[in-house]
């Protein structure tokens, strides 16, 4: 299920190539009281991590506008913030965090860095990555 409603979401950003107030408004009605912390987390910089040749992915992005530590995200699955593990894993009460909708939002506007490695720098960049659990 929040699979399909990050599609849902993704189509209709990608549809408009904009967030604009219907479109805020939409995401306000799935997600009340959160949609200014989903709109800070959209302006933060996404950063699109290839390894290749296997062309896997991940995503980061900033736990915060000025913060030099990063959250890990893998689409649609996995976010490695606080509230991602428990809301979502252990509570069960949201079907994903504002940084996952963020990244979705994100990816449908183009508006990501993308950084290209390769396949054996995988485990280095995993090890030698500044999260903030």
């Amino acid at each position: 299920m929040s699979k399909d409603l990050l599609l849902t979401i993704y189509d209709k950003v990608k549809a408009k190539g904009l967030l604009d107030d219907e479109l805020i408004n939409y995401i306000d009605s799935l997600f009340s009281e959160r949609i200014n912390q989903v709109l800070d987390v959209v302006e933060r910089d996404f950063y699109k991590y290839t390894f290749n040749p296997s062309n896997k992915s991940i995503w980061t992005v900033a736990t915060s506008s000025n913060s030099k530590n990063y959250y890990l995200i893998y689409p649609k699955l996995y976010c490695s913030c606080w509230d991602f593990y428990k809301r979502v894993v252990v509570e069960r009460k949201r079907l994903f965090c504002k940084h996952i909708l963020a990244q979705t939002i994100c990816e449908a506007l183009n508006n990501f860095k993308i950084i290209q490695l390769k396949d054996e720098d995988f485990k280095k960049f995993i090890k030698d990555f500044k999260l903030d659990f």
